[in-house]
């Protein structure tokens, strides 16, 4: 009898060791959540299950810090007013927040057709027809960490980074919107709520990183029909 409790005791240890703890071990360890475990995108896939956690805890601080509504719509996106703006997240390891998923893009009114013809070189700040436009914002130079973006004129009432948790984090900047009158934006950023102006951007034009006297001090736009 002592000799069978023994064996049934081995055979349990080693379908714990196997399985990789007790059932009640296994209910601890962090779950990601379904929006995020359900992005099929292979970049996303081929993360580590350590990677997604990382991932979602700067989305979770993000949209704890922001708490005006901000909705997660992939694994390294949120959105905002119904997908504009649009925060997007680079990927564990990477330098640069990668290209607007297919989500990201049909929240912000793209469909299927527009989204596949979407010219993504500008530095991934989406660029498609002359009335599908964006112009973003990013947290480091060289176009790297986050990208902030929008593709509507936001002209009267403009726009306040810290409703993004953004503020004061812009160093590059590109403005996809064409060089025309009917259709392009002029983006005038400010210290503050629109007490000093720091720079404007004109369509058609980027820039890497702005000068060390106006990095990090972005607080506010306009964006305005030409």
């Amino acid at each position: 009898m002592h000799t069978s409790t023994t064996v049934a005791g081995t055979v349990v240890l080693l379908a714990t060791l196997i399985t990789g703890g007790t059932a009640a071990q296994a209910q601890e360890r962090p779950v990601l959540p379904t929006i995020a475990a359900s992005d099929s995108r292979p970049e996303i896939r081929a993360l580590s299950l350590d990677e997604k956690q990382e991932l979602q805890a700067e989305i979770d601080a993000t949209l704890t810090e922001t708490g005006n509504g901000g909705v997660q719509i992939s694994a390294n996106e949120i959105s905002w007013s119904g997908g504009e703006p649009t925060m997007v997240f680079p990927l564990p390891g990477e330098t640069k927040a990668p290209a607007s998923s297919a989500v990201a893009l049909k929240a912000a009114g793209v469909n299927e057709t527009d989204a596949a013809q979407l010219r993504v070189d500008w530095e991934n700040c989406p660029a498609g027809a002359d009335d599908n436009r964006w112009y973003c914002f990013y947290q480091y130079s060289a176009f790297g960490g986050r990208r902030l973006q929008w593709n509507h004129a936001h002209c009267n009432n403009g726009i306040r980074f810290s409703d993004y948790g953004f503020d004061n984090k812009t160093t590059g900047w590109v403005n996809t919107t064409p060089d025309r009158d009917d259709v392009g934006m002029i983006v005038t950023v400010y210290d503050g709520w629109f007490t000093s102006s720091l720079w404007r951007e004109q369509p058609w034009t980027k820039v890497s990183q702005v000068d060390s006297f106006h990095d990090n001090k972005a607080s506010s736009f306009r964006a305005c029909r030409q």
